[in-house]
């Protein structure tokens, strides 16, 4: 008598759908390609189990984010599993599940601080821990010109990725950390001496449970202790008689999920597990993720796995998957009622790959039949001429991952320099602007506030205050300018802002063409506010675009900035809608859009065989439906375009 078959509701699946569905196996791979029903087939896995006997609570499914999580118990509702057998599975996140079982053995919840703003106390505190500490062998790697709270989100985003990787606790316990150490580790000095600061203060002083808890620190938290041997695979904490162990979107699994991973599979010998992700979406923005989890470190340290399939796309069409497929060198397949145009836009400058988006844009805006248009670039700065285009047609846009250009703080001081340079307040008309404005000031200049009336709040809250004040009309604003950000300005960014002040006052465009950049001297400025290098080259390339756009408007200097004020007053006007977003590809891993426009596919932009900027590519190419458009400089494109066969065809 053959076993029962699950049968879905709404669809049939596909060969490789039931294979995965239906094998019994102790370890399983599943490879799969993006579009390809990753939840889907996933959740037919788990109903499979479900038919066979297994108790709801044996099922164990995790994956690396809440949405996932959603998404997971919504695909196995509409395959036909009811949903109160759903609400009995164990589907979670690895941090909800690491801080179940870290409460467990606590016999108490930590103190969650759930967002930035309540951690950043905790950061500042541990960088002015590090800075001061009196036995410090390396004092000079440790000092800048940065206010601490300027530098807590860059230190955050490196905090994750130091607990996704576990890179200290992979070192030798006995090694000392220095500055040629920290280098080797891809970290600064500073960045790992605060880390360690912070990790004792959250740690604190109690024997069993940590002071607090933000989010990633449950997965770290309970790595670490598995690592340690404080707790072991064998004990009932991990022993929750587990059948079936999935990861969704397992392309997501750092070195702390992991572990995680391997302790539960080790207390639970006689489960099954099924892996399903896509190694060519691990992108480095992620917190340490690595796409070795899928194949030489799952082997080396859990054991062989049945490796399957899962390539036919139900997202796009065959042109693009056959050249997506060509790209990250495996098979890819499309569903046969998907169709997906595929168009090349030679564009021989970054300005008139600028016009053309704006124009796809405003078409998009005039139709109905495709409901969103994604403009999905490698960095930030790539967007300036693009917004700059979108606004001068009048076209409501919005960003992802990513400030609007015009509010980024690097641009908010070129323009504040100028309206101070040249006598007025255009673009800084109301309070809150010229807060902002003022806000970007302190921030470049190094400027302190030092204040008798002030010294009893903390930093961040003083400056909030002062700047409030300061800002309630135009006089005081300049007042505070010349007073303050510039009097208290560290003495090397003081001389640059003031050396920019002069040459923008004289109103030569001749001068600022030749000079600009030289005397604000961008990237060294932004080194002084920045702890981590990519930060710090980012506001260079974001004040460079300015510079390029103000001398491409074929007018005088003024004129270039009066426009800028024009088009930023023009922006307040419109209400931002998602019909059109610019966004980084990063934000928008795991979504998928009606058009994708990739711009400046070009060698020295988006080029190189660098595999992190392939896997970019890759998802980015991923995420449309309909339509992909592909803009490149003819007389330098990127290698990636060859590739994939996009200039030529791809080989039998």
């Amino acid at each position: 008598m053959s076993a029962p078959v699950f049968e879905p509701l709404h669809f049939t699946p596909s060969p490789e759908q039931r294979a995965i569905q239906l094998r019994r196996t102790r370890l399983m791979l599943v490879e799969a390609n993006a579009g390809a029903a990753k939840t889907t087939t996933l959740a037919l896995r788990l109903a499979q189990a479900l038919l066979r006997g297994a108790p709801p609570a044996t099922l164990l499914a995790l994956t690396s984010t809440t949405p996932a999580v959603t998404a997971l118990k919504e695909r196995l509702a509409h395959i036909g599993v009811a949903r109160d057998v759903i609400a009995q599975l164990r589907i979670q996140t690895f941090e909800a599940f690491s801080l179940g079982v870290l409460a467990e053995a606590e016999g108490t919840l930590a103190r969650i601080v759930a967002t930035p703003e309540q951690v950043r106390p905790f950061v500042i505190r541990a960088l002015e821990r590090a800075q001061t500490l009196p036995d410090e062998r390396y004092p000079e790697e440790l000092a800048n010109d940065a206010r601490a709270g300027d530098q807590v989100e860059g230190l955050l985003q490196a905090f994750e990725v130091l607990k996704g990787r576990m890179v200290l606790e992979h070192r030798d316990a006995d090694e000392r950390l220095t500055p040629a150490a920290a280098e080797a580790l891809g970290f600064d000095y500073l960045t790992l001496r605060t880390w360690q600061c912070f990790e004792a203060i959250r740690r604190g002083s109690h024997p069993d449970h940590p002071e607090f808890r933000y989010p990633g620190d449950g997965v770290y938290d309970l790595a670490r202790q598995l690592l340690t041997g404080e707790i072991q695979p064998t004990d009932t904490l991990l022993q929750l008689g587990l059948t079936l162990v999935c990861v969704d979107e397992m392309h997501d699994v750092n070195r702390a999920a992991f572990t995680v991973l391997k302790a539960v599979l080790a207390a639970h010998p006689r489960a099954a597990f099924v892996g399903v992700g896509d190694r060519d979406q691990v992108i480095h923005a992620q917190s340490g993720a690595e796409a070795g989890f899928m194949s030489e470190y799952f082997r080396r340290e859990i054991g062989e796995p049945e490796v399957l399939p899962l390539t036919a796309s139900h997202r796009f069409g065959a042109e693009l998957a056959r050249h997506t497929g060509a790209l990250a060198r495996k098979a890819y397949g499309a569903s046969d009622e998907a169709h997906t145009t595929v168009h090349l836009e030679r564009c021989s400058s970054q300005r008139l790959a600028a016009e053309f988006i704006a124009r796809q844009a405003q078409a998009h805006q005039a139709q109905r039949k495709l409901a969103t248009l994604r403009v999905l670039l490698r960095q930030p700065a790539q967007s300036v001429l693009i917004e700059h285009e979108l606004l001068r047609l009048g076209v409501p846009y919005a960003t992802a991952g990513f400030a609007p250009y015009l509010s980024r703080p690097e641009i908010l001081l070129v323009r504040g320099l100028h309206a101070h340079a040249r006598g007025g307040d255009a673009g800084f008309d109301t309070p809150e602007r010229r807060a902002r404005l003022l806000d970007a000031w302190l921030l470049f200049s190094g400027a302190r506030i030092d204040s008798i009336e002030l010294r009893h709040l903390d930093a961040a809250e003083a400056q909030r205050v002062a700047v409030a004040h300061a800002s309630q009309d135009v006089d005081a604003t300049r007042r505070f300018i010349d007073a303050h950000a510039l009097r208290s300005a560290t003495p090397a960014s003081r001389r640059a802002l003031e050396a920019t002040l002069a040459l923008l006052r004289s109103g030569d465009t001749e001068a600022f063409e030749a000079s600009f950049l030289k005397v604000l001297d961008p990237l060294t400025l932004a080194r002084r506010v920045f702890v981590r290098h990519g930060d710090a080259r980012r506001v260079a390339d974001n004040i460079a675009q300015l510079y390029r756009l103000v001398l491409t408007e074929g007018s005088d200097v003024d004129g270039a900035f009066r426009m800028l004020t024009a088009l930023d007053a023009a922006r307040g006007k419109v209400r931002a809608q998602e019909r059109v977003m610019l966004s980084s590809i990063e934000a928008a891993k795991g979504l998928e859009f009606d058009h994708v426009i990739v711009p400046h596919l070009s060698a020295g932009e988006f080029g190189g065989g660098d595999l992190e900027h392939r896997n970019l590519l890759y998802v980015a190419l991923t995420r449309a439906r309909q339509r992909l458009t592909l803009t490149f400089d003819p007389d330098r494109p990127s290698r990636f375009l060859r590739d994939a066969g996009l200039l030529e065809p791809i080989a039998a």
